[in-house]
């Protein structure tokens, strides 16, 4: 695989990860509330607690794709510049011929046709 693709792959189980211990930690905090609630005194789980474990996931997630961003982006330039490189180093430049009766003294000049087609 190729640096860019690799960089893709590794990126994509990042996320992956992050998205199952998401799920992981919500069922958690879900059967902790459920065992809470069937307790004699039925307690309401923290909602301040709650809400700043939300904040939490999305500053997370938010970061990774800021880093899934950025990495996207450079593994694009690098592509990009590794391409213009590679077209450069194909080209070459153009360097006209001049005929040879104009490169060579006294060499004869090439026949020439006449108006009426006839070559002189």
């Amino acid at each position: 695989m190729t640096a860019p693709t690799e960089q893709f792959v590794q990126i994509t189980q990042r996320s992956q990860e992050a998205v199952t211990t998401a799920v992981r930690n919500w069922t958690d905090s879900l059967q902790a509330c459920a065992g809470s609630i069937t307790d004699v005194k039925p307690q309401l789980p923290d909602v301040n607690s709650a809400v700043d474990t939300a904040f939490d996931l999305a500053a997370q997630l938010l970061t990774r794709q800021r880093e899934y961003a950025k990495t996207l982006l450079a593994a694009g330039a690098q592509a990009a510049e590794a391409i213009t490189e590679q077209a450069r180093a194909a080209t070459v430049p153009f360097q006209p011929v001049a005929p040879v009766a104009e490169t060579v003294p006294g060499a004869p000049k090439p026949a020439r046709a006449a108006r009426n087609g006839v070559t002189v």
